[in-house]
């Protein structure tokens, strides 16, 4: 089979983020052996016939795709299976079941197929190689099976970023005839075991790739998956589009991981009919919303670094959707320009802080890093590094706006490994050096350099103690050459409240503490595509008895939904109002009064995009109150976009405040 069309299109479905799964909450620990140097995962199956590199249905058609040469054990005449499964039957309809060891579905006319994301396109080639069986054709087929079935559909691979800009992936997949009518239909089944993986239905609806899916977790053992439509989600990169089963045009699959190497066996594919699907079950009880009581003492705090902080860094934004989030460097062109700051402005925001991967203007970085002489000296890219923080300074000086430039690593190159390393943390000193030097001469006081925004963000895995060692680090580069800017630091963890109140101010008498919040998260991030919370909708703020209901499903808790946000939802009635937050915050203050420093909030905010209006406006009147109550500033994520205090017309430039913003951040 050629590459076509619908394997082309289901390439572009590797642009969501952060995989989870579906059903089973086992860790991922993939067992491997070497096969004539390749190592290859295990999964208790016998080996299946000689093999050869993927056919061209796996990777496209360019000759700078590497291929792995493996060979595979000939496949064991017997099998003891693990156990025995039989394929669903009744009223809906078995899509494949691989009995007959091909690679046609049971409903005939189409083939398996498998894709990955070495596709040429402006994103990047991804080096993701599929290892899946082939037969004499060199094309896609099913293998021997352990379950007590002859054959199941088996997919190899391995995972690699390459130069693809999003999480590498592989996918398989199958066309369906359009002569049945699918809208009977109200959810698949299957059997299957290996790694953590989605499984996508796919509608002629959708026409931006960014299909219907759901998340299935890692079962080293054979496991049923059953999904019903109703709970499928959007990836969230593209249009939104209602799920309509008459429209069903393939059914595929999808793993993600960059470095993985793993397998996944799927057997018995079984479109449910709307009669067999899964009803909702009342699981949850309606309470009485608990308010926890919440006793505020003594919040003076005679430092005058909290006067400037209040007067400088209280109703600030974020500018975001931009520069290094949207994976390019600033080559010149302003997305956002003068207009954004004069309409932030002119809407009372008086702060602007800057998310800016400083290092990735280090030209010479890497080189930098691996040098143990000490002859290396860093190079940087200043014509834009300081064109675009140049105007930015211009700009919030003109219009009486603070200015932040907030080191935001995106590509969290600083991470438990880099930590470690005496290279990197000396690159960080060096680019602050370099950046506070030209700075230094800048008579504006509410100029602020943060050092390094959420360390390890991706991972989060960095100790308060690496992250401290090298902070200290920068603050001694920095004050080499700028003694009078205030610095602004969070902890490890995503400025975690629990690590700062733990730890000492930092030895510099110029710093502003910063802790970001958004709790509670399965509110503020409900229907976030990038997070395990995509499915999780209809969360009012705050909790609100009449509104609330017994069914779980109707706030979009799946199988998929992990234990602890699942817990957050039934639990919802304790922690969905002001007082909650505020006691999960009052800790920060009262650690900043007893070291007589500034603490202030830099991050927080609600995914808004399918979130009750009036809800995002009470969630932001909450946090506007504790501000004023305990005396911290407030910074919020987002101008526009998902996060967002501004109404756009194209999703970037900001029009107006949303509608009753005003108020509600106290503006």
């Amino acid at each position: 089979m050629k590459l076509t069309k619908r394997a082309v299109s289901a390439m572009f479905l590797g642009c969501a983020a952060f995989l989870a799964g579906c059903g089973d909450s086992s860790t991922d620990s993939t067992q491997t052996e070497e096969i004539n140097g390749q190592v290859l995962p295990t999964d208790s199956v016998p080996a299946i016939d000689t093999t050869t590199p993927p056919a061209t249905d796996s990777i496209p058609a360019t000759d700078s795709i590497p291929v792995i040469e493996f060979t595979i054990p000939e496949e064991a005449a017997e099998i003891t299976p693990a156990m025995t499964i039989d394929p669903d039957t009744g009223k809906g309809l078995l899509l494949d079941d691989f009995e007959d060891g091909d690679n046609m579905s049971l409903l005939g006319e189409n083939y398996w197929y498998t894709y990955n994301d070495n596709n040429g396109g402006a994103d990047g080639d991804g080096a993701s190689v599929i290892l899946t069986p082939l037969n004499d054709d060199g094309y896609p087929k099913a293998r021997r099976s352990d379950n007590g079935t002859n054959y199941a559909w088996a997919v190899y691979y391995k995972l690699d970023k390459g130069e693809y800009k999003y999480d590498p992936y592989v996918g398989w997949g199958v066309e369906l005839p359009d002569s049945i009518d699918y809208s009977r239909f109200g959810g698949i089944s299957y059997w299957y075991k290996g790694g953590a993986h989605e499984i996508h239905v796919e509608t002629s609806d959708v026409e931006d790739y960014d299909v219907h899916l759901a998340k299935i977790t890692v079962s080293r053992g054979w496991k049923k998956a059953e999904v019903r439509f109703k709970d499928l989600v959007q990836g969230g990169w593209g249009k939104e589009v209602d799920f309509d089963a008459a429209h069903i045009i393939k059914i595929s699959f999808q793993a993600k991981g960059n470095g993985k190497n793993d397998s996944v066996l799927i057997d018995n594919i079984y479109l449910q009919d709307t009669s067999e699907v899964a009803k909702d079950t009342a699981d949850m009880k309606i309470n009485d919303p608990e308010i926890p009581e919440v006793t505020i003492g003594d919040i003076a705090i005679s430092n005058p670094l909290q006067a400037k902080a209040m007067k400088y860094l209280d109703k600030g934004i974020n500018i975001t959707n931009w520069l290094e989030e949207d994976g390019t460097l600033f080559k010149g062109t302003f997305k956002f320009n003068e207009d954004d700051v004069k309409l932030m402005a002119d809407n009372g925001i008086k702060s602007l802080r800057f998310p800016i991967d400083l290092d990735q203007y280090a030209t010479n970085r890497d080189k930098f890093v691996a040098d143990t002489t000490g002859t290396v000296e860093l190079e940087f890219d200043d014509a834009n590094l300081f064109a675009v923080l140049d105007s930015f300074v211009e700009w919030t000086g003109k219009h009486g706006m603070s200015f932040v430039i907030d080191y935001h690593e995106y590509d969290n190159s600083y991470n438990m490994t880099s930590a470690k390393k005496p290279g990197y943390t000396r690159m960080m000193a060096n680019v602050w050096k370099h950046v506070a030097a030209h700075y230094a001469s800048n008579s504006r006081e509410d100029i602020f350099f943060e050092l390094l925004n959420e360390p390890d963000m991706s991972k989060g895995q960095v100790t308060s103690v690496l992250w401290r060692a090298a902070a200290q680090e920068d603050i001694d580069s920095i004050r080499t050459v700028d003694t009078t800017h205030t610095i602004i630091f969070g902890d490890a963890k995503w400025y975690s409240i629990d690590l700062l109140k733990k730890g000492e101010p930092l030895k510099d008498n110029n710093i502003i503490y910063a802790i970001h919040t958004y709790e509670p998260f399965v509110f503020t991030h409900q229907s976030a595509s990038w997070t395990d919370l995509k499915s999780v909708k209809n969360l009012m703020f705050p909790y609100d008895k009449e509104r609330w209901s017994e069914y779980s499903a109707d706030f979009g808790v799946t199988k998929s939904l992990p234990n602890g946000y699942r817990n957050s939802i039934l639990n919802y009635y304790k922690i969905g109002n002001k007082e909650y937050i505020l006691s999960l915050i009052l800790p920060a203050k009262e650690w900043a009064v007893k070291n007589n420093v500034p603490v202030i909030i830099n991050e927080f905010g609600a995914y808004n995009l399918k979130t009750d209006k009036q809800s995002v406006l009470n969630y932001m009147t909450a946090m506007r109150e504790i501000s004023d109550t305990l005396q911290i500033p407030l910074t919020h994520w987002g101008y526009t976009g998902g996060f967002s205090l501004f109404e756009s017309t194209d999703g970037v430039k900001g029009t107006g405040l949303i509608e009753g913003m005003k108020e509600a951040f106290g503006l």
